[in-house]
């Protein structure tokens, strides 16, 4: 490789070098699975889902075309970190994902069952996976507690990442006029996503209340007439972020201003009380009150509310994982819906703080005063045109005073970062990777 590597440097070709913020992050997470493996008296972790991979190797995409196809394992001891693929895969990922990152490989020819190898591997030991596949014990229900809680490079990316997901959602959103299709809108956000090498893993767009009777659904040919919600699960580097706007032609109505303002009192109040130390349980009895003193105490029951989001973009889901701790740094996506309309940001919670990830920019805001903090929520969009319902007030404030909680309004509570400008999140010369890692 060093001779190669010369090679390519005097015919001015592209230059490699090692990412040392990744290769620090790489060994961090191999010490993780040495304790994992002398706890469970296990000789290697074989990690085979995609998300899994990439948090083992700091963001490398292992997916086929950004595809749930995967074109490699990785298998790791606590001295060793071994790639499996073929010869077809193996100069991608080695010269592009891999570089300068210690991992060892493994190789079949592409014609050669890929099980073959990993068979191989595993023949004489003690093997846990993500899979249980070759008689390997299936750990993927405890690797969460591996995977968390985020490191320094990984919370960098979220923010990053965060920027552009919002970005994407609220151009996409911009753009809505009465007679585009649901799918249209669709394909503009992914266009926004893709041309930064995000690859859109969820993606909804909904109009006209179509969510209130499906509140999974994707996107349709439908015509948006009146207003619509755009929701987007962003993934780069392997890590998820997700964020909800909606957006009314015209016309928003007085009904549906009411229940975006109840809604925007859940979403609020979920992200605030989301905080280091707190378990689910606690959050959502924060929660399922203001559901009950809005008068609509069994809505929560029509869809999920909030996940913890990493690589897996449902690591954990509230309610249904009443008994998991919130420990810091760890992203919560809280994406609550009421009737027709849905909310969503991402935050980062850290050791004493609270991040928004996913900035209102060329949004309307509304505020929510929980416990006397501010929180900034996203409000609807009204485009151009007659309005017959009352114009929204921007000093308007939803209140919430008798929470049973302390006042711990001095806590430094981080909710937006700085905007970006008008035109792009990235530059549009930036490359597919970052500059400490590929010189072109």
């Amino acid at each position: 490789m060093a001779a190669q590597h010369q090679q390519l440097t005097q015919h001015g070709a592209t230059i490699l070098r090692p990412d040392e913020a990744r290769a620090t992050d790489v060994r961090g997470k191999q010490l993780r699975v040495a304790e994992f493996l002398a706890q469970h008296s296990l000789d290697a972790l074989l990690l085979q889902q995609a998300h899994n991979v990439a948090w083992m190797t700091a963001g490398a995409d292992v997916g086929r075309g950004g595809s749930t196809q995967t074109i490699a394992s990785a298998f790791v001891t606590a001295d060793a970190r071994v790639i499996v693929t073929n010869n077809v895969d193996s100069p991608l990922l080695f010269e592009r994902e891999l570089y300068g990152l210690g991992f060892q490989l493994k190789e079949r020819v592409w014609q050669e069952p890929h099980d073959e190898l990993v068979r191989d591997l595993c023949r004489g030991r003690r093997v846990a996976s993500d899979t249980g596949v070759c008689g390997s014990t299936d750990v993927s229900h405890q690797l969460r507690n591996i995977r968390l809680p985020l490191t320094d490079l990984e919370c960098a990316r979220l923010r990053r990442l965060g920027r552009v997901a919002a970005h994407a959602v609220e151009a996409g959103g911009r753009n809505i006029t009465a007679g585009r299709t649901e799918a249209e809108v669709a394909g503009e956000v992914a266009h926004r996503l893709l041309k930064h090498t995000v690859i859109p893993e969820r993606l909804q767009v909904a109009a006209d209340g179509r969510s209130e009777r499906y509140r999974h659904w994707s996107y349709g040919n439908h015509p948006i007439e009146r207003f619509a919600t755009v929701s987007c699960v962003a993934r780069r580097w392997g890590l998820c972020v997700g964020a909800t706007r909606t957006d009314a032609i015209g016309e928003a109505g007085r009904e549906l201003q009411q229940t975006h303002r109840q809604l925007a009192l859940m979403h609020a109040t979920g992200m605030f009380f989301s905080r280091n130390g707190r378990d689910f349980e606690d959050l959502w009895e924060k929660v399922h009150r203001i559901y009950e003193k809005s008068g609509l105490p069994h809505e929560w029951r029509l869809a999920d509310q909030a996940d913890v989001i990493e690589y897996d973009p449902v690591s954990a889901s509230l309610v249904a994982d009443r008994d998991l701790t919130l420990v810091a740094p760890v992203a919560v996506f809280w994406h609550p819906s009421v009737g027709p309309t849905l909310a969503g940001d991402t935050v980062l919670i850290r050791e004493n703080s609270t991040e928004l990830l996913t900035p209102i920019n060329r949004w309307p805001k509304l505020t929510v005063s929980v416990r006397g903090v501010a929180v900034p929520c996203a409000d609807l969009l009204v485009q151009p045109g007659v309005s017959h319902s009352r114009p929204h007030d921007p000093s308007e404030t939803a209140a919430i005073d008798d929470l049973d909680e302390p006042d711990d309004s001095s806590m430094d509570t981080v909710w937006e970062l700085q905007a970006l400008d008008d035109d792009s999140v990235l530059d549009e010369s930036e490359s597919v990777y970052s500059e400490d890692s590929v010189l072109e």
